[in-house]
């Protein structure tokens, strides 16, 4: 292997450990907010802006029925609420409540201090590198989920012949 493919290997194999770290601080945060999973993906694109219904349902993947179900679960924890559109009034948007935001400012601020001071041993064009390959990274991600979603699903194979069922009635029938 030259060092190229072994610097590659170990970045791969740190971008996995990331991902999985993500997915256990995520998990924590969920819990210690007393939400599931979907509804802190919902939390966290709210944490931009506030967002229509139909617009947080897409971004996070979800049909308006589900959506709706994980919008109830949060105006009921008391983290988010749907006000008026001041520039379309037949609108609503949804947006998180200061409560919540008080809530997360408590969690992430120990976080937030610990990354910011690893940035510090960044020079600024290794910062730039950082950006573009996180950029690109999202949106590779967000190109194959795409394609993943619009593909035809593969019938999965039964593991054990008796456990598929016949295509045609069995003789004598």
């Amino acid at each position: 292997m030259s060092d190229r493919e072994i610097t590659v290997a170990r970045l791969s194999a740190a971008i996995r450990r990331y991902q999985r770290e993500i997915d256990v601080f995520d998990q924590a945060v969920a819990e210690r907010l007393g939400l599931n999973r979907t509804d802190l993906r919902c939390v966290d694109l709210l944490l931009d802006r506030p967002l229509s219904l139909t617009e947080l349902a897409e971004h996070a993947g979800l049909s308006q029925s589900a959506m709706t179900t994980a919008l109830d679960r949060l105006e009921r924890a008391g983290y988010a609420c749907r006000t008026r559109d001041t520039n379309d009034r037949r609108r609503f948007l949804v947006q998180l409540t200061p409560e919540l935001l008080t809530r997360v400012a408590e969690i992430f601020k120990p976080f937030a201090a610990e990354a910011t001071a690893e940035l510090d041993r960044y020079s600024v064009s290794e910062l730039e590198t950082l950006v573009r390959f996180f950029a690109d990274g999202s949106e590779r991600r967000a190109r194959h989920a795409r394609r993943i979603r619009t593909t035809p699903k593969v019938r999965q194979q039964s593991a054990h012949p008796d456990d598929v069922p016949p295509t045609t009635a069995p003789s004598g029938s």
